[in-house]
Formats: structure tokens, C-alpha cells, sequence
């Protein structure tokens, strides 16, 4: 098991009664990619980030465990979290350009990952990236190494923030909606690219996401959040075949539309 989360409860501060996220039970198995569905407010990002502890400090996370790789993370110090963020975990974040620095070039950006958390020389970084980037489909590495995030086109911020997040080659990744500021066809590109890394790298992924459509592509379960609740969980196959609450149909009803 890459991860279990217990009793995930996340409150607003001073207003202990208001939660974003309620009693969530999630689980994820080496390798697996688990998708976390519903619209916006249900809770999803939240999750995410009180799994990496990035979650605002207006918010309090409040649950019995969240096992990574055997370990709480509710037990660990901050210095811990910093060690285990970007090299175990990692996380592609939904806007590329608000998540890079402006005002460094992208391949620097990507090579921090590799200095702070592998032993490679500065000249074996350098090339990492580009290997990277290679990987993620970048034509042309050496430019976009030199890009300034502003520089590149969406396609390819997406694309560089996958590079950065692979970089240690962590357990677990988890995605916050990557495709959804995407044209249909870059989403269609990443969606064969996640394919990709997944056999090719072996790592496990939560999927955070309203798309079902890429969620009928990628996962291989899916849980279901609605006002800070799973409300419905399964095989992908079973929830998208089949679906039982009536928030889960409108859902699958708003895809047909």
C-alpha cells in the first residue's frame, strides 16, 4: 500500500463546525492510479494537499493517519515533509504559470529537484532535465530549459511541471485537474502521456479531476466527493458503468450533454 488515508477531517479555523472535508477513508495500492471526482467545492484539492501538509493555514487537518509508505505524516516534522515532498511525492498542480517562479528559467527550476534530493554532479543535472523533458515529449529540450515560464505555451508549462514532478522519480504523484485548462487535443496528448509514464516509471497516482472522461481513460478506481464526502467508490469500470448515487449519475448525465 503506497497510501492510506484515515478519518481525514479538514476544518476552518475558528469555525470548528464548518468542514471541507469530512471523515474521507482513501486508499492507494503501488502502481495504481485512483481517481478523486466531483465538482467544484467538493473537496478534491483539499484532500490532495492535506496529503503533502500544503493545505492554507486557515485550514486545520484533523485525522487519525495518512500512511505514506508506512509512515504518518501527521507524525512528521516539517524538515521530514520537505525530504519527502518532491522525492516520494510530488504534485502537478492545475495552473502551470502560477505554480513556477516567474523569474527563473525552467530548467533551473526542474534541475532544484535533482539538487535537493539526489546526489547527480551539476552537469549530470543539466542533462537529467533534458532527459526530462525528453520523456514528458518535449521536442526540444535545451530551449524550453532556457524558456521563462511565461515564454511557453500551456501545453508545454503542463509538460514542464510533469518533468519537475517526475524528476526524483517519486511513489506517488498526485495530479490537481492537469488537463483542464487544455484544448481537447493536449488533453488527448496527456492523457496518452500519463498512460506512458505509468508503465514506464511504475508509480502510483491520485487523479483529482472532474473529468470523467479522463478518468474512463486513466484510472483503475474512482471515489466520488460531494460536499466533503465520498459519496460513491469503486472499479472504474463499475462507477462509470453502473453508477448508484444519484450524484454520481448527474455527473455521468452532465458528460452526455
Amino acid at each position: 500500500m503506497v497510501l492510506e488515508i484515515q478519518n481525514l477531517t479538514v476544518t476552518v479555523r475558528g469555525q470548528e463546525g464548518k468542514s471541507i472535508v469530512k471523515d474521507l477513508d482513501l486508499k492507494i495500492e503501488k502502481e495504481k492510479i485512483v481517481a478523486l471526482v466531483g465538482g467544484s467545492g467538493s473537496g478534491k484539492s483539499t484532500t490532495g494537499l492535506s496529503i503533502l501538509r500544503l493545505v492554507s493555514p486557515a485550514l486545520r487537518i484533523q485525522s487519525r493517519k495518512i500512511i505514506f509508505l508506512k509512515k504518518n505524516l501527521l507524525d512528521c516534522s516539517e524538515e521530514e515533509m520537505c525530504r519527502l515532498r518532491g522525492k516520494e511525492m510530488s504534485m502537478i498542480f492545475q495552473e502551470p504559470l502560477e505554480a513556477f517562479n516567474p523569474v527563473f528559467r525552467i530548467g533551473y527550476q526542474i534541475e532544484e529537484v535533482l539538487l535537493y534530493h539526489t546526489d547527480l554532479k551539476p552537469r549530470d543535472r543539466r542533462e537529467r532535465v533534458e532527459d526530462l523533458l525528453k520523456m514528458v515529449g518535449v521536442d526540444d529540450p535545451k530551449r524550453i530549459a532556457q524558456s521563462y515560464p511565461h515564454q511557453l505555451s500551456g501545453g508545454l508549462r503542463q509538460r514542464a511541471m510533469i518533468a519537475q514532478a517526475i524528476a526524483a522519480h517519486p511513489q506517488l504523484i498526485i495530479a490537481d485537474e492537469p488537463t483542464s485548462n487544455l484544448d481537447v487535443t493536449l488533453q488527448a496528448h496527456m492523457i496518452e502521456l500519463f498512460q506512458r509514464l505509468r508503465r514506464e516509471l511504475k508509480m502510483a497516482m491520485l487523479l483529482i479531476t472532474h473529468d470523467l472522461g479522463m478518468v474512463g481513460h486513466l484510472a483503475d478506481e474512482v471515489a466520488v466527493m460531494s460536499a466533503g464526502e465520498i459519496v460513491e467508490r469503486g472499479k472504474t469500470a463499475d462507477i462509470l458503468g453502473s453508477p448508484q448515487h444519484p450524484y454520481t449519475r448527474q455527473l455521468m448525465d452532465a458528460i452526455k450533454v
